[in-house]
């Protein structure tokens, strides 16, 4: 057996003696100096009789050695040039986009959906006589009344006035000649 392959299997029988849990201590003089952990004794209990064979677990011999053990690998990596472990992978929060804004085309201005026919004027009230173009029925209006949404706000000799929240429009009488005056 070469050197080499004989050391290994020492270093294995170490290993394996080391995970079984047998403890071995020195003694000396200073056996008082020394922490209570480290001058542990062997108990014959558990001690393996002289003619027994220590056989490593199958595979690699490593694996007897629990991962706990090796935490001075993690803490200083063999192929790192600084020793230390690699620092934690960064966190980068990529910066909040605020959603584009819909498009909102602005308000189309609407027309009420009515052609003035004739107006009352009386000395308490006035009256606004209409023709509402989508059902060709005649609609009769007080001031303040509404139609569609729209109210009737004023009545002139040949006008009325109608709002609808902030839009006013006006509808005058068309003259003789067919035309709004």
């Amino acid at each position: 057996m070469t050197t080499a392959r004989l050391a290994i299997s020492m270093l294995a029988a170490l290993g394996v003696i080391a995970a079984s849990g047998v403890g071995l201590a020195a003694t000396g003089a200073n056996d008082d100096a020394l922490p209570q952990v480290q001058r542990g004794t062997i108990s014959l209990e558990h001690a393996l009789p002289l003619n027994t064979t220590i056989r490593a677990p199958a595979g690699n011999p490593l694996w007897a050695i629990p991962l706990s053990a090796l935490a001075n690998t993690r803490e200083r990596p063999l192929f790192t040039p600084s020793r230390r472990p690699p620092a934690p992978p960064a966190v980068v929060v990529a910066p909040r986009v605020e959603p584009p804004k819909p498009v909102v085309a602005p308000p189309v201005a609407e027309h009420p959906k009515l052609v003035l026919i004739g107006t009352v004027i009386g000395e308490n009230e006035s009256v606004g006589v209409f023709l509402d173009q989508t059902s060709n029925r005649l609609v009769r209006l007080r001031t303040g009344e509404g139609h569609g949404g729209w109210i009737l706000r004023s009545v002139q000799a040949r006008q009325a006035t109608l709002a609808k929240d902030q839009q006013t429009e006006t509808l005058s009488l068309p003259n003789a000649h067919g035309g709004p005056q």
